[in-house]
């Protein structure tokens, strides 16, 4: 099928998918490099009209046909409804409402003394870069790149308590290695190789865009971008996107450094810091070494279940690993009471017969995966409690309850469908069936079916008015 090479449609134009469904065009929203898109008179639809490919149009035609039947297993990614039929190339897409583009939560209209914090906080960022690395995850498991990931294609809420995303442009997914690529990806984004070699894009080029994404979400500052890049000649922008000079926060060259961007230990921890090595280093010349997104996913959920939240300025910052260290608030400095916490053991079943010293060895090379719980972060995981670390829901739910004294206590409801045991620190034991309460004094220890551990620290009454 050869596709006429005509402008894009004026507003008010009527246009068909190849089922013979109408679409009147009411307003272009946006146009870029590939196309338009377009409001129509259904609130609930946008098209998008693109630009015919150089060659094989009907080739792509095909494969956005495919595309729709094809089940995918991704959540967040909003694939194609139906495709335009001629003289327009393109296709019908679900119109995601309450929603911005990443770059306006990256950078942010109104930078404020607390733009931080309006935008969700470092919390938030985790918990995106988490479902970002998620997403690619998911569409790497069904055997397809996604290619090109910018903030423009990664749609946030509009609500900055909410930490959901939403991935569009999904007619850019495609085989990894084959020569259908439509685009290379977005500037900054796209990988050395592809840049200097001509490659076709693969997974390998799909880890790279995530890993420039969430270092530059988290830090503010494209890894490459030291200070000679940024006050230099623009010819040093390419030279840094193709990997040509020294990772910013390299540990041997000290070249490219860069005096801008966010303090490192405030928002990346020590496993954030050696993924981005992982990928900006060692990565630059063998793309295989990349961390997966399933690495990227992991440590981004363990740093964000870390965070604390400040109840003065409303942040949220890393809680020190030091149990008698107060919280001091990384954004305005205010110290308050450390906030509650579990601290999460593997049980092995060895641990009976080692002694001692054996045993504590074994607690230090062993550290627990730490949650913080306050008012902003109330769920305990199913992830944390399970043998699955990729599980989905919560097990339980964080809150407050008056006693017959008015004092506050805080718990923990058992919302999963399995029953907990419970030892407080004299070494009683109860149960604590689903809908039933663990009470979070100092010490208990809640014991899962999976013979997952979790001890609380900092209880109540130390909390005081934080929740």
């Amino acid at each position: 099928m050869q596709v006429a090479r005509l402008s894009y449609p004026k507003p008010g134009t009527i246009v068909r998918d190849i089922e013979g469904r109408r679409y009147k065009l009411v307003a272009q929203i946006n146009q870029g490099m590939q196309g338009a898109i377009y409001t129509t008179e259904d609130e609930s639809i946008l098209v998008k009209v693109r630009k015919p490919p150089s060659s094989h149009s009907a080739d792509f035609h095909k494969h956005l046909r495919l595309l729709i039947r094809r089940n995918l297993e991704v959540d967040a990614l909003v694939v194609p409804r139906a495709v335009l039929d001629e003289p327009y190339f393109g296709y019908v897409m679900e119109r995601i409402n309450d929603h911005v583009p990443l770059a306006e939560q990256i950078y942010p209209k109104s930078l404020t003394s607390n733009w931080h914090v309006a935008t969700g906080g470092l919390r938030r960022r985790l918990r995106i870069a988490a479902e970002l690395a998620r997403t690619i995850q998911q569409i790497h498991r069904n055997g397809l790149c996604y290619v090109d990931l910018s903030w423009e294609n990664v749609l946030v809420p509009s609500d900055p308590k909410l930490a959901s995303i939403k991935l569009i442009d999904a007619d850019n997914l495609i085989v990894p290695g084959t020569s259908f690529a439509q685009v290379m990806g977005s500037p900054g984004f796209i990988a050395p190789e592809i840049l200097k070699e001509s490659r076709f894009p693969d997974h390998a080029c799909d880890r790279w865009s995530l890993a420039v994404a969430i270092f530059h979400m988290l830090v503010l500052i494209h890894p490459f971008f030291g200070d000679q890049v940024l006050e230099g000649e623009s010819e040093l922008e390419e030279i840094a996107y193709r990997g040509e000079l020294p990772f910013i926060d390299s540990k041997n060259n000290d070249q490219n450094r860069s005096s801008s961007g966010l303090p490192r230990g405030r928002v990346l921890t020590r496993r954030l810091k050696d993924l981005s090595r992982q990928a900006f280093e060692d990565g630059v010349t063998d793309p295989w070494t990349r961390p997966t997104p399933e690495e990227w996913l992991s440590a981004l959920q363990e740093a964000a279940d870390q965070t604390a939240l400040c109840p003065k300025c409303g942040a949220t910052s890393y809680l020190s690993e030091i149990g008698s260290a107060p919280f001091v608030c990384d954004w305005c400095g205010q110290t308050n009471n450390r906030p509650i916490e579990l601290g999460f053991f593997d049980t092995e079943a060895a641990i009976e017969n080692l002694d001692e010293n054996e045993r504590m060895e074994l607690i230090r090379h062993k550290k627990p995966h730490r949650l913080v719980l306050d008012k902003g972060q109330i769920l305990v995981p199913n992830r944390l409690v399970g043998s699955d670390l990729e599980a989905i829901g919560n097990a339980g739910l964080f809150g407050t309850k008056r006693n017959s004294n008015n004092d506050l206590i805080f718990g923990i409801k058992n919302t999963s469908q399995d029953t907990w045991a419970i030892k407080d620190a004299g070494g009683n034991k109860k149960m604590c069936p689903p809908g039933d309460y663990v009470w979070l004094f100092n010490k208990t220890v809640i014991l899962f079916p999976s013979g997952i551990r979790a001890k609380v620290r900092n209880p109540y009454p130390h909390m005081g008015g934080q929740i």
